[in-house]
């Protein structure tokens, strides 16, 4: 989940970007930043010790991606630099992919299915998917066998749930209250 600081960040790198119609290009630079400066530990290590100055961490940053990087991604990494905020490009990358997706009138939705599904399944429920939220889909998809058949739909914190494992839990539930509201349910101890 982004905080209220990754997604001021986020804003206004998204807004800089969409004056100029590069949010793609942005996009993918904040992503790349992302999975460069956070892959490897000691990365990350050296970039949140406060021992180390800024200027040495604004160094390694500008002999890693100047010239590779649109420079307004390069100006908000000096910019987490120097305020002690790199720890928020992970979550800055997550907004932005956020708004960028919302601009191209699109949702993403991870579909967790119990076994792999076939082209013409996926084609199915991702129109069902763009029907029931009125934008376009772009499915991620995960395995879970413990759902034993099924799907569950998880979006922007909505979940639609499709499977055996999720009918099974509800037939629990309403069993054990059903045995809760159900006379003479006290049981031994009851008395």
């Amino acid at each position: 989940m982004t905080g209220i600081a990754g997604r001021n960040y986020a804003r206004a790198l998204f807004e800089l970007a969409a004056e100029t119609s590069s949010l793609e290009p942005v996009e993918t630079d904040v992503n790349a930043a992302r999975d460069a400066l956070y892959a490897d530990r000691a990365v990350r290590d050296f970039l949140g010790n406060r021992l180390i100055g800024r200027p040495t961490k604004k160094n390694l940053v500008r002999s890693a991606f100047e010239g590779v990087l649109d420079p307004r991604v390069l100006i908000l990494l000096f910019l987490l630099v120097d305020r002690g905020r790199t720890s928020l490009l992970g979550e800055i990358a997550e907004e932005f992919e956020r708004l960028a997706r919302q601009a191209r009138g699109a949702r993403k939705v991870r579909l967790v299915s119990a076994f792999p599904l076939g082209e013409q399944e996926r084609s199915r429920i991702t129109a069902s998917l763009e029907a029931r939220f009125a934008s376009r889909v772009e499915l991620e998809t995960e395995i879970r066998p413990s759902l034993i058949g099924g799907v569950v739909a998880e979006s922007e914190g909505q979940e639609i749930e499709y499977s055996v494992e999720g009918e099974l839990q509800d037939l629990a539930a309403q069993l054990q209250k059903r045995d809760e509201m159900a006379p003479g349910a006290q049981g031994i101890e009851g008395r």
